[in-house]
């Protein structure tokens, strides 16, 4: 199998990561990657379709999830407000949000290991760090107004 066709179902089943989502809505487009050599850990760095690619399916399950539109995700965001924060100022619940989240990613690497376009192993180490993943992406802080990130 192609490398890129690996890495990009790998970027869409379980990288929702928080420079790749960030990308999606923050005005300076910041993106990661994790630097591994595992493909299984690839964010899809240097890969700009595959980025496309994730933000697109993290923002449908997101948007479809709040029942809201890009655009109003798009500027809640902007606006420093973290996913968990816009979700709860909806009335939604964020754990609901992180299981549509993880159940898509899920879903998406049963189909690939299915169609032989992925080995069980690799999917069972996606799945394994898509929660965490999730956690990170949905309690970021996106936008013109975010504070910086505290220093350890």
């Amino acid at each position: 199998m192609d490398m890129k066709k690996l890495v990009a179902t790998v970027a869409l089943a379980g990288a929702v990561t928080v420079g790749t989502a960030g990308a999606a809505f923050a005005a300076d487009g910041s993106g990661s990657g994790s630097g591994a050599t595992d493909p299984s850990a690839q964010t899809g760095k240097g890969h700009p379709a595959l980025r496309r690619a994730v933000r697109r399916g993290a923002v449908k399950v997101i948007t479809d999830t709040l029942g809201v539109s890009r655009q109003d995700l798009r500027a809640a965001l902007k606006g420093g407000q973290t996913i968990s924060q816009y979700a709860t100022s909806l009335g939604k619940d964020p754990q609901a949000l992180k299981d549509a989240l993880v159940k898509a990613a899920d879903t998406k690497l049963d189909q690939l290991v299915a169609d032989g376009k992925l080995q069980q192993d690799r999917a069972d180490t996606i799945k394994g760090k898509v929660p965490a993943r999730v956690d990170t992406l949905l309690n970021r802080q996106f936008g013109q107004h975010a504070p910086a990130a505290p220093q350890s």
